[in-house]
């Protein structure tokens, strides 16, 4: 297959978005943000790495060896701002919003008795892409996505004569993401060159996604804006017998997740018919595999394939 290879330099744009606790974008108020007022995005790999088995023979030599395989368990993420944007600060930490009297975002709170870990936030960072030729003509970026972190707090910051810059600590990515292919349609090119979502779903285990795009970043918004679906959300599923069922109405976006489905989110998702699905019946959540299937029992919905 061809491949694109592509220098990275330089972070144009960061978007950071409200998840819920099953890390699934959460629709609605102040949910989204874009700026452009960061100074670094740093990533650090969490690996496990195991203990090395070396058994020497009676004469000093190696008999056994086996060095084990070291085991990705995620990022531990540090971003630096340089602007001061409240509701950009709540979405990652979790910490309330001071409010003006016109109900305005004005500052934010550090408070120790709310978890950074009850909600999530997703990143997306835009780079720049220099000598690389494109067909497009908004040009070419690089662009990157952590579809699921958690547990970011405001760290140390030093007020002196100089820049104040706050940088924000902690924040993890996860595993089980319901990222899908994500709720904007300005990310990847679609195979008529129009703006679109990402080309395929995520895996829920993806913790990071790099990739070459013509399709430029998003404007900076004005503080944090309503997160929207861009394609409805599917409302209902009518089962094929023994097969994958249609989501209705046809075009609409499946649930992100088995949990969403089963728990309504971000609407109820009515089966028909409303008895239970025979063998080998199911619907596909947006996400792939064997973990996005569930089927209707007759009284609610259940993860995989109706036996």
């Amino acid at each position: 297959m061809a491949a694109t290879s592509f220098p990275l330099v330089r972070g144009r744009t960061m978007r950071v978005t409200g998840l819920d606790g099953c890390c699934t974008p959460a629709y609605g108020p102040d949910n989204s943000v874009v700026t452009e007022g960061f100074v670094s995005v740093a990533l650090t790999a969490t690996v496990n790495t195991p203990d090395e088995i070396v058994v020497t023979n009676a004469n000093g030599k190696t008999c056994v060896r086996d060095t084990g395989c070291p085991e990705f368990q995620g990022y531990g993420v540090e971003l630096t701002f340089c602007d001061v944007t409240p509701c950009l600060f709540s979405l990652i930490t979790g910490q309330p919003v001071v409010l003006n009297a016109d109900g305005d975002a004005i500052g934010f709170r550090m408070n120790s008795g709310i978890s950074a870990c009850d909600r999530g936030f997703a990143l997306e960072v835009w780079m720049g892409v220099p000598g690389v030729a494109c067909s497009g003509a908004a040009g070419a970026f690089g662009y990157l996505l952590l579809p699921c972190l958690q547990g970011g707090v405001i760290g140390d910051f030093t007020i002196e004569n100089a820049a104040v810059t706050f940088t924000i600590t902690g924040a993890t990515t996860k595993d089980g993401n319901g990222w899908g292919t994500g709720p904007y349609n300005d990310v990847m090119g679609d195979a008529t060159g129009n703006p679109g979502p990402l080309p395929d779903p995520l895996d829920p285990d993806d913790h990071l996604y790099v990739a070459f795009t013509t399709v430029a970043p998003p404007e900076p918004t004005e503080g944090c804006v309503e997160l929207t679906p861009t394609t409805p959300f599917a409302t209902g599923a009518t089962e094929v017998a023994g097969a994958a069922g249609n989501w209705t109405p046809s075009g609409n976006q499946p649930p992100a997740n088995v949990p969403n489905l089963i728990a309504g989110t971000p609407n109820t998702f009515v089966a028909s018919p409303t008895t239970a699905w025979g063998a080998g019946s199911y619907v596909q959540t947006a996400t792939s595999g064997a973990a996005g299937q569930a089927y209707w029992n007759g009284t609610a919905w259940v993860a995989g394939v109706a036996p």
